[in-house]
């Protein structure tokens, strides 16, 4: 291939945006969005398990340049499933593990129009037992 198609193909396919993307999901394995006021639902495959909702509450592109993260998102919503995480055997264990009351952030890696996601880093909070009570002015004041 001669050098000038090498450098149509490249910026007619998407330039840029071609080459490997660093990413970052948090949201919540097999919660609603409307459990978690996320802001997509999303249908991912953790690992070779089984299709799973994750309710997605932020997506950030970790590039300097390129899509950002919601645009990453948006490409992949007539895909199904959306996303299929893979990688390191522990951490995918881990990530399919969670319960769907733990906040996860997962880093991963993956290309522009691509399913697929290479868990980089899996962070998992303690698990959410629901909202914290807050007393009113006068139980914080008159102790009743």
């Amino acid at each position: 291939m001669s050098l000038l198609a090498m450098v149509l193909s490249t910026l007619l396919v998407g330039g840029a945006e071609v080459r490997q993307l660093q990413v970052r999901f948090d949201g919540y394995l097999g919660a609603t969005k409307k459990e978690t006021g996320a802001l997509q639902e999303l249908q991912v495959r953790v690992g070779e398990g089984e299709l799973r909702t994750f309710a997605l509450t932020n997506v950030v592109s970790l590039m300097g340049g390129g899509p950002m993260g919601a645009e990453i998102v948006d490409q992949m919503l007539p895909i199904k499933p959306n996303f299929i995480f893979t990688g390191d055997p522990e951490l995918i264990e881990r990530f399919a593990s969670a319960k769907p009351n733990q906040l996860l952030r997962i880093t991963g890696w993956t290309q522009w129009g691509s399913q697929f996601v290479l868990v980089e880093t899996l962070e998992e909070s303690e698990p959410i037992t629901g909202p914290t009570p807050t007393p009113n002015l006068r139980k914080k004041l008159l102790g009743f």
